[in-house]
């Protein structure tokens, strides 16, 4: 862990304010739920809940399975990080932040369509097209499903997108 040098004194109600700066740096929005842990030295540590990390065996296997079926690369992601990806477009690995172009689809709710031109994965991969669809759960969005070709985007992929983001809605 590392120290930030901030101090805050805890109100009558137990609550503690996350400094403003803190929050912006960790992309830490109002409602987002936090997972609290202690350590054994009485410490205690927030971390930013995400639903899908809940999932990690559909995930994968999931993404698996709409390459092998379609030849198209998955990529699944929560809110903050690539969570799941396979497929032949090369350089978008696991753990890789997710950029403001996804997150601000996924805030619109709906399908969107994206071409290389406009690098939803900053830099890391060379497509020719992209699919991304949110997945919504209980009316919150918990991340997204993008569907990467290096052909223009198709029905399939679109359909694909929207088919995954609805399981794991479904599974959130």
């Amino acid at each position: 862990m590392r120290a930030t040098g901030i101090v805050r004194r805890m109100d009558e109600l137990g609550r503690v304010v996350i400094p403003k700066e803190l929050r912006r740096t960790m992309r830490i929005r109002e409602g987002e739920e936090l997972e609290v842990f202690t350590t054994d030295d009485n410490a205690l540590v927030l971390k930013k809940y995400s639903a899908m990390e809940e999932l990690a065996d559909f995930r994968h296997d999931y993404a698996s399975s709409v390459y092998g079926a379609t030849g198209l690369t998955a990529v699944i992601t929560d809110n903050d990080k690539v969570v799941a990806v396979s497929g032949d477009i090369k350089g978008i690995r696991i753990g890789d932040p997710v950029s403001d172009k996804l997150l601000s689809a996924y805030e619109g709710r709906r399908r969107t369509e994206f071409t290389g031109a406009d690098d939803v994965f900053a830099g890391k991969a060379e497509y020719r097209s992209a699919v991304v669809a949110p997945i919504i759960s209980g009316g919150d969005v918990m991340g997204g499903v993008v569907i990467l070709s290096s052909k223009p985007a198709s029905e399939l992929a679109a359909k694909t997108a929207e088919t995954a983001a609805a399981f794991f809605a479904s599974r959130v």
